[in-house]
């Protein structure tokens, strides 16, 4: 049977599900002149520039001998990359580029880090186990337990990263760069603000990858049973709450129980009882604060159609009640 050979090309074939503007995107990024005027003018780039970078600058950064064919490629970038400034003269790079050089360097920018078992001084919040471990690898954070399965001993949804580890708590996305000068409990604290901030992002419908719309759904397993991990949801968490980005496909899956912390009604509930719920990076301790807060708030099914539920945080007999719907939305909060 003869092969039948279809008029698109293998970009346009590939990127069926995106707009053509995309696709053309990515045809104007394979060249490597092209790649190189992006980095030059990202290594000349200045959060508040007073000038930009002049033609014959760039054309030396790029050591091009042709200075009509450099012109040609710099012209193609122009309008979704980088911008040519009439008035002041000069280039620099638009949005869309400073964050495609600034993906690249993030994510490979450190060749070949991991971080394997490292033990940190941190109890498992399943079984209580008085030490657990970080591990670093593809771009993720995996916080472990040694001595239990974890929260989804019967999830298998983290694919090749699944032989890295065993007794999973945690799983964050984590550039490369931000491992660097890190030790394991650092990287712990960082990598669950990172978190933090990305379930904060994606709850409040904005996602953090492409800033596109995020649409939430609540999961309540009816039937659970957490002993060993549930037959039929396979984690030991009953409620998860997933969101999802309707244009790049980001996707996150998180415990709800952090969600109150993102209500202004109960961080004021908080810092009412001397209780900070923000947190930097380096703070190990607010960091694990953080986590405890968020763990230890109770679950309550208000109602299953439509699906209901409220969560309670109590302080010296005060307490919050956030009652979350089916989308995963806060739809009440009140002390």
């Amino acid at each position: 049977m003869d092969h039948v050979h279809s008029a698109e090309s293998p970009l346009e074939a590939a990127g069926r599900t995106v707009d053509a503007d995309t696709t053309e995107a990515f045809k104007l990024l394979a060249d490597e002149t092209r790649l190189a005027i992006l980095l030059a003018l990202w290594e000349e780039y200045e959060p508040l520039p007073d000038d930009n970078v002049p033609f014959s600058r760039l054309l030396d950064r790029v050591n091009h001998d042709n200075r009509g064919n450099f012109s040609y490629h710099l012209e193609k970038l122009e309008g979704p990359f980088v911008k040519q400034h009439t008035e002041r003269g000069g280039y620099e790079l638009q949005t869309a580029g400073l964050n495609l050089v600034r993906s690249i360097i993030a994510g490979t920018g450190i060749n070949d880090i991991s971080v394997e078992d490292a033990e940190i001084d941190e109890s498992c919040p399943v079984c209580d186990a008085p030490t657990t471990a970080i591990n670093y690898h593809d771009g993720v954070v995996l916080w472990t337990c040694t001595e239990c399965e974890g929260v989804a001993p019967g999830v298998s949804m983290w694919g090749d990263l699944k032989n890295h580890m065993q007794g999973e708590l945690s799983l964050t996305q984590f550039e490369p760069a931000g491992v660097a000068d890190r030790t394991p409990a650092e990287l712990r604290a960082a990598s669950q603000v990172s978190e933090h901030q990305r379930a904060r992002s994606m709850a409040n419908g904005l996602c953090p990858t492409c800033s596109g719309p995020v649409d939430g759904r609540l999961e309540y397993c009816r039937d659970h049973d957490p002993r060993g991990g549930c037959d039929n949801c396979g984690w030991i968490l009953r409620l998860l709450a997933h969101f999802e980005c309707r244009i790049c496909e980001d996707h996150d899956v998180v415990d709800p129980k952090r969600l109150p912390l993102f209500h202004p009604t109960s961080i004021a509930f908080y810092d009412d009882h001397g209780i900070q719920t923000r947190v930097h990076a380096d703070d190990l301790a607010g960091a694990r604060r953080l986590f405890d807060l968020m763990t230890a708030h109770d679950g309550e099914l208000v109602s299953e159609d439509p699906l209901r539920v409220a969560l309670i945080a109590t302080v010296d007999g005060d307490d919050v009640r956030v009652t979350i719907d089916e989308t995963a939305s806060i739809v009440s909060a009140h002390r």
